[in-house]
């Protein structure tokens, strides 16, 4: 039996050049939830992190995009991708106190 599979390539360039980062990530997020050979409904996860003028301060900063959980990678949107700025998310190694200690570290994500 033959098990080697060929998987159409989607990527569309002409569509890829015309987008923001973060309308990438989106982008390749739907395209590789899509194809249900590769995601299954609602499973997978994409990120990437992206430099971003932060609106509060006009600055660069790196942000973490990552699929939230519970969404369909094929079909969605940009507001199911959770944002965390970067130097925020690296200075909560600090406060890790270990696997007994994650779930008060959840709560500090929302900051």
């Amino acid at each position: 039996m033959n098990t080697d599979v060929l998987l159409d390539n989607k990527w569309d360039a002409t569509i890829a050049d015309q987008l923001t980062p973060e309308q990438l990530l989106l982008y390749r997020s739907n395209l590789l939830g899509s194809d249900k050979r590769i995601t299954n409904y609602g499973g997978g996860n994409t990120s990437a992190k992206l430099a971003m003028t932060d609106p509060l301060t006009g600055q660069s900063v790196n942000v973490l995009w990552v699929k939230g959980s519970g969404g369909d990678l094929g079909s969605m949107k940009l507001d199911g991708f959770a944002t965390l700025y970067m130097d925020k998310l690296i200075g909560l190694q600090s406060l890790y106190q270990g696997v007994a200690h994650e779930d008060p570290m959840v709560a500090l994500f929302q900051h």
